[in-house]
């Protein structure tokens, strides 16, 4: 077995002896005090400083510019303004945020659901700073749809995040666009997946049968099946329509697939609106079965965004879906897992008595405590402010994986995470997907999150990158994020961290910051050593000071592409910090 050689970050918290679920309601200046009529929800680190960001897509009709709010690492976010993200003043819809250039920053695609010349959508190209430039001209951009939702893949295995966005009025058609890996983009018109004229709301990419790459799941409304494409190859689809989940007449708006009964397959959640039930099926080895007396399948919601999260830590995915554009306001539903795919709905915690009408939801650790929190678009009469929801619970142990792509995307999308722990006595395996979407517009976080109930210790960790390799590692420390690079072993058995002093975007292209997160310590005379990976010194730093809250920037652009080591040191040679640098150069 392979020793895991990467670098772990302790996360901040404690612990205590509650094991329930809990959370508090904040009241963060701009995240949760502006009104708007938001959509998409999406947790994701736009800067690489390590510290999960949050965007909020607005789109009333006539249009509405976008939120963006930068994590400052104590709690509280700076509202962006004057970036291109934020100013597009249009109908925004679904977004989906990821590395399409492999430069080691988030790259964001935005759709709108406006008409006619209105109803272009937009591609942003991230500066490496989390800063944004709108490409017009790009061509998923220049034509006009009145499109749901986007999400980045990599179809063809060419290392290149390609993207597929879902159409509801006008040609109806979906499109699929394939990254040429120049930072341009060419239509791919004469699939299967491209052909169909339904009213298409959602889309995933999931493995849904585990043979090892990415088939397409699509959710369509005005009382129409559902669509399911197997992947058979580079662009060679096959529609599968003798499955349950593509033969009932909905008005379905999204989905979200999650291993509730972790036994290595991903099921399956459909959620509804129009008032009709939604719908949970659990995957059997590829074919499925729906849960027609589950309590997830009653109570008539008008239902749109959803997604699994082990909100509790005990090990298994319980489940948010967002209810909206009723009569009046309403609750959203919240369902607790008891590890068997069994699930209890609960209507008396804060979270769940939460009104209004909630379009879009999203899960991460905004305060890196090891518990995930979950942010809401809402939009009761185009008016509302949004929500973000601390998670206060204690007691149950995790881990987290930040997952890095070479060989594949640098993004890690269709990766699958796996790992094995004793939980409360039993041998669980547990999984993930890592995408670039969730439920229906919005995007949880990439870093990789598990629940570990009383777990000690993770006894072991599969990860399937998407070009098919499988890399395996033991004995992996709880309570802890773990930093792993596709395809990268160092002749290292430790790193010391210091989780204020970090060196950002990792992998770089060009430029790359040194950041002090630390609130009460200033640094002086430091010393950045850049070494190749047999310990040998390529470039030396010195007598640098970094006071709290600021930044260095190095330019790296003459080093060569590959994987390095640095060590930051204080002026009497105390390492303070070491970890990897990939560059992308």
């Amino acid at each position: 077995m392979k020793k895991l050689l990467l670098f772990k970050i302790m996360a901040l918290g404690l612990l205590s002896i509650s094991h329930s679920q809990s959370f508090e309601a904040t009241s963060i200046s701009g995240v949760t005090n502006t009104p708007s009529g938001s959509r998409s929800a999406n947790f994701i680190d736009v800067n690489s400083d390590g510290w999960d960001d949050i965007f909020f897509s607005n789109g009333p009709s006539g249009g509405q510019n976008n939120m963006l709010y930068i994590n400052n690492m104590d709690g509280t976010f700076t509202t962006v303004a004057n970036d291109d993200i934020v100013m597009d003043s249009s109908s925004s819809d679904g977004t989906s945020f990821a590395d399409v250039d492999n430069d080691g920053d988030l790259d964001a695609f935005v759709v709108t659901w406006a008409s006619g010349a209105n109803g272009k959508n937009y591609f942003y190209r991230n500066n490496g700073d989390g800063s944004f430039n709108y490409e017009p001209d790009i061509a998923m951009g220049s034509v006009q749809t009145f499109s749901e939702m986007a999400t980045w893949v990599d179809v063809n295995n060419d290392q290149f995040l390609d993207l597929y966005f879902t159409n509801s009025t006008g040609s109806l058609k979906n499109l699929y666009y394939e990254n040429q890996g120049d930072g341009t983009f060419s239509p791919i018109t004469n699939l299967s997946i491209t052909s169909e004229f339904l009213r298409t709301r959602s889309v995933d990419w999931v493995d849904y049968d585990n043979d090892g790459d990415s088939d397409l799941f699509l959710t369509n409304e005005n009382n129409s099946k559902n669509s399911l494409f197997r992947n058979d190859g580079p662009n060679n689809f096959t529609k599968i329509t003798n499955l349950s989940i593509v033969q009932d007449f909905k008005t379905s708006a999204g989905s979200s697939w999650g291993d509730v009964d972790n036994d290595g397959d991903y099921d399956l959640f459909v959620a509804n609106w129009n008032n009709q039930n939604n719908q949970l099926f659990i995957n059997d080895n590829g074919t499925f079965i729906e849960q027609t007396t589950s309590v997830i399948a009653s109570g008539g919601g008008h239902s749109f965004g959803s997604s699994f999260a082990d909100f509790d830590n005990d090990g298994d995915l319980d489940l948010f879906v967002c209810n909206a554009f009723l009569t009046s306001q309403n609750n959203n539903f919240v369902y607790v897992n008891d590890g068997s795919g069994n699930f209890t709905q609960d209507t008396t915690s804060t979270l769940a008595m939460q009104t209004g009408w909630t379009f879009g939801c999203a899960f991460g650790d905004y305060d890196n405590d090891g518990w995930l929190d979950l942010i809401l678009a809402n939009t009761l009469n185009e008016n509302q402010a949004n929500s973000l929801f601390h998670n206060t619970g204690t007691g149950n142990n995790w881990v987290k994986f930040n997952c890095i792509g070479t060989n594949s995307n640098t993004s890690a999308v269709g990766t699958k995470v796996r790992i094995r722990a004793n939980v409360n006595g039993n041998d669980v395996w547990q999984t993930r997907k890592i995408a670039a979407s969730s439920g229906y517009n919005s995007q949880n976080s990439y870093t990789v999150h598990f629940g570990l109930g009383n777990a000690t210790t993770i006894d072991e960790l599969k990860i399937t990158w998407p070009i098919g390799t499988t890399e395996t590692f033991t004995n992996i420390t709880i309570n802890e994020l773990h930093t792993i690079t596709e395809g990268i072993g160092l002749d290292i058995s430790e790193f010391n961290v210091n989780t204020n002093l970090r060196l950002f975007p990792n992998p770089v292209k060009g430029i790359v910051f040194l950041g002090n997160s630390n609130a009460s310590i200033n640094y002086e005379n430091l010393t950045l050593n850049i070494l190749d990976i047999y310990g040998r010194e390529i470039i030396r730093f010195s007598d640098l000071n970094l006071n709290s809250g600021e930044r260095l920037n190095f330019d790296f652009s003459k080093l060569a592409t590959g994987t390095y080591l640095y060590t930051i040191n204080t002026i009497k040679g105390k390492l303070i910090s070491s970890g990897k640098l990939s560059i992308a150069n």
